[in-house]
């Protein structure tokens, strides 16, 4: 089986879960980063034949608007789709039930889920090191069962519960910002997903535009890129309670729900 793996994944984690799942699914792997204007090509396309794997990170229990509109432009033409949500240890949500919507909006037909956790991308301390090794066991499995399913004669669509409407989500009100170390090198701003750093002074962010998702932090070689350590700390005291009890992998299969 070839596989299409579509990922938003701003400092890796959603990529590593991925990358996971998609070598015990298949021995051929095709990546498209939505982080990207879709690799630079104008039109990604797929048909009935086509089986794609959609994974993005959790952003308060939403899909992230950027990645949910770069999903929306691509033509899935009836590919049977595998659905995961990366997030932080806390929850996910309506993460799965969003990006089910817009998968099937785009022409997609999911018929598996996948819910799992990586290390928190704001505070780092919360679930630091997933997927660990027990994480990575358990994707593996995920995968192969995964994988048996989509090579039956029927693979059952995924039936989530409906959604009248989504958990309002503002953003974050904190925003990376540039210190003294920068050297203006400008990788912030090439690899930003929303261009809220200006190609011309990177050191600058665009708080309105900016969607607190940390790519410029994790990409800076100068380690000069970071949010306020107060912002930071009140946002380890709230997300604490939360956070405390570890939460495992999760897959959901149509046709059992």
């Amino acid at each position: 089986m070839h596989l299409n793996v579509l990922f938003f994944s701003p400092t890796g984690g959603v990529r590593k879960v991925a990358v996971l799942l998609a070598e015990a699914m298949a021995e051929h792997a095709e990546y498209v980063d939505l982080s990207l204007t879709l690799n630079g090509q104008r039109s990604v396309c797929f048909t009935s034949q086509d089986v794609c794997l959609i994974a993005v990170p959790s952003f308060g229990g939403r899909v992230p608007e950027i990645a949910a509109q770069r999903i929306a432009s691509v033509q899935g033409g009836g590919a049977r789709a595998v659905l995961v949500s990366v997030y932080g240890n806390r929850h996910d949500e309506d993460t799965l039930c969003e990006l089910r919507d817009v998968a099937v909006a785009a022409g997609f037909l999911p018929v598996a889920a996948v819910r799992a956790i990586a290390q928190h991308s704001i505070v780092p301390s919360i679930a630091a090191g997933r997927p660990d090794d027990a994480d990575v066991q358990q994707l593996k499995d995920f995968g192969k069962e995964i994988a048996q399913r989509l090579a039956g004669e029927e693979t059952p669509p995924l039936d989530l519960p409906a959604k009248e409407r989504y958990r309002p989500f503002g953003g974050v009100p904190m925003h990376p910002k540039a210190n003294k170390r920068c050297t203006g090198c400008g990788k912030c701003a090439s690899l930003c997903p929303v261009g809220a750093i200006p190609r011309d002074n990177p050191s600058l962010t665009d708080e309105k535009t900016c969607i607190t998702c940390m790519r410029c932090v994790t990409v800076c070689p100068e380690h000069a890129r970071a949010l306020s350590p107060l912002m930071l700390t009140l946002a380890a005291r709230k997300l604490k309670k939360a956070c405390a009890e570890r939460k495992e992998p999760e897959l959901i299969l149509g046709g059992t729900e």
